[in-house]
């Protein structure tokens, strides 16, 4: 795993703990408002078993401890019916029950709880929210299920995702001269899109060869802004790169007499340069083809110039 991103997990999950005990501070205080007998309990409970903990090595253990306690939480759990309250009310607040809020499972040998798992995935999928490189090195298949196939050809999503993995990393390799100038990944959100598109990024960086990487939504701002204003640098970096990369196609919105002029000129102008180009979308191919037209679809479904990779299975974010 991405140690900068496992990292941004267990930020955030400290985060929920902080918050969830500002939540069990404000209940403590709303309930002993309304109620001060569960105050006045919750005290002489507190003051037992903190008097038997100092004194645990010089006097012995109180063995009715355990049952006042008990006796007490009974009554703070009556008092609370009687108030209105639900009867765990009072009890710790987490998040994700299974591991506390704490991104780990188990005793002994800690497993990665499956919330922090969750998002793991999903910081690495949408690959916006943190700073942190994604890298084929780091490339993380256990975060794909294994298990039922997913596609025609009977790969489950893992070892799908792993046959991805395989070429992308042999074409990010080739650049800037790969046996295919266009690719194309669609398939539903959370499949490894945007995870895998940003590790060709980061390999043709490393690489030094030039290379841009944009949403659509970027895209058609820095394509109409062009229209209107001399200053055409950000537009002319999208026909001249080495390699473009064009991240959520089907998201911008459609302008007319832009998004699908300019894409189809981009596409067109890269192909004809041979200049390489990655998409990924969230669309099917049939609404490809009805949102931007005939035009643009031959650029990106031409089999001779480009290859199109089809995401099967189930969101990972979900897991």
């Amino acid at each position: 795993m991405n140690n900068q991103v496992l990292g941004q997990v267990m930020n955030a999950l400290a985060e929920k703990r902080r918050a969830n005990e500002n939540e069990e501070e404000r209940r403590r205080q709303e309930v002993i408002a309304r109620c001060p007998a569960i105050g006045e309990i919750m005290d002489t409970r507190r003051n037992a078993v903190m008097g038997s903990v100092m004194s645990a090595f010089t006097l012995p253990v109180r063995e009715d401890l355990p049952q006042k306690v008990e006796e007490w939480n009974a009554q703070i759990r009556e008092l609370l019916r009687r108030n209105g309250y639900a009867e765990d009310y009072l009890d710790p607040v987490f998040s994700c029950p299974l591991c506390e809020d704490t991104g780990y499972t188990g005793s002994g040998k800690k497993t990665l709880c499956s919330c922090a798992r969750s998002l793991y995935a999903a910081l690495m999928e949408s690959g916006r929210d943190f700073e942190a490189e994604q890298t084929f090195e780091d490339f993380d298949l256990d975060l794909f299920p294994e298990g039922q196939p997913v596609d025609k050809k009977g790969r489950s999503q893992r070892q799908q995702m792993a046959d991805f993995r395989d070429y992308c990393t042999a074409w990010a390799d080739a650049l800037p001269d790969p046996d295919k100038k266009t690719l194309l990944f669609y398939g539903g959100s959370g499949l490894g899109k945007t995870y895998l598109m940003r590790c060709i990024h980061q390999r043709a960086r490393d690489r030094d060869i030039p290379s841009l990487c944009v949403t659509a939504n970027q895209l058609v701002r820095t394509a109409r802004k062009a229209l209107y204003s001399r200053e055409s640098e950000d537009a002319d970096a999208l026909y001249e790169t080495d390699l473009l990369l064009i991240d959520d196609l089907g998201t911008e919105p459609m302008i007319e007499n832009v998004t699908r002029e300019e894409l189809f000129n981009i596409l067109n102008e890269r192909q004809n340069a041979e200049l390489c180009t990655v998409i990924s979308t969230n669309l099917p191919l049939n609404s490809l083809q009805a949102r931007y037209g005939e035009r643009v679809i031959s650029r990106l479904l031409n089999r001779q110039e480009g290859r199109s990779l089809h995401f099967e299975g189930i969101d990972i974010r979900q897991l």
